[in-house]
């Protein structure tokens, strides 16, 4: 029972960078504004500890318009809110250019926001390759115990 209970434990800590509230990495989600729509990947590059962040939108329009390509930006998340503005467009890029965001980190994995020409937007968080490795390997080690302790 102490084996199995240790396995549980150390499945919920390898299981734990999946769910804080961290922005870096990737979030796949939509945006839309009318009968106009995209799909959007903001990815979050760099985080410091007082709430600044960077990162870059890439858009992917659904809805029959023309737009792709990528919007550098930079903000501030303060709590559970954060605003942000583009700071560059990649060159060539078709874009939907909004000014500025707002948003609200409305769990670990999921934030929802509107833009400044009235769209909304809403991402989950990707997992992370490494995140789902470390998570098998502990569902791994807690199935070799299980079997050892019944075959004992």
């Amino acid at each position: 029972m102490k084996k199995v209970c240790l396995a549980l434990l150390t499945m919920g800590f390898l299981a734990a960078p999946a769910a804080n509230a961290t922005l870096l990495g990737t979030w796949e989600g939509n945006w839309s504004s009318g009968i106009y729509a995209a799909d959007i990947d903001l990815t979050f590059d760099s985080e410091s500890p007082s709430g600044a962040f960077t990162g870059y939108i890439d858009w992917t329009c659904t809805a029959g318009i023309v737009c792709s390509g990528r919007e550098f930006i930079a903000g501030m998340l303060t709590g559970s809110n954060l605003a942000f503005a583009t700071t560059s467009i990649a060159p060539g890029a078709v874009n939907q250019v909004f000014a500025s965001y707002t948003g609200s980190l409305l769990n670990p994995t999921t934030i929802a926001g509107t833009d400044s020409a009235n769209g909304s937007w809403r991402v989950v968080a990707v997992s992370e390759p490494a995140t789902i490795g470390l998570f098998s390997l502990a569902l791994a080690g807690a199935g070799l115990i299980r079997r050892r302790r019944l075959s004992a």
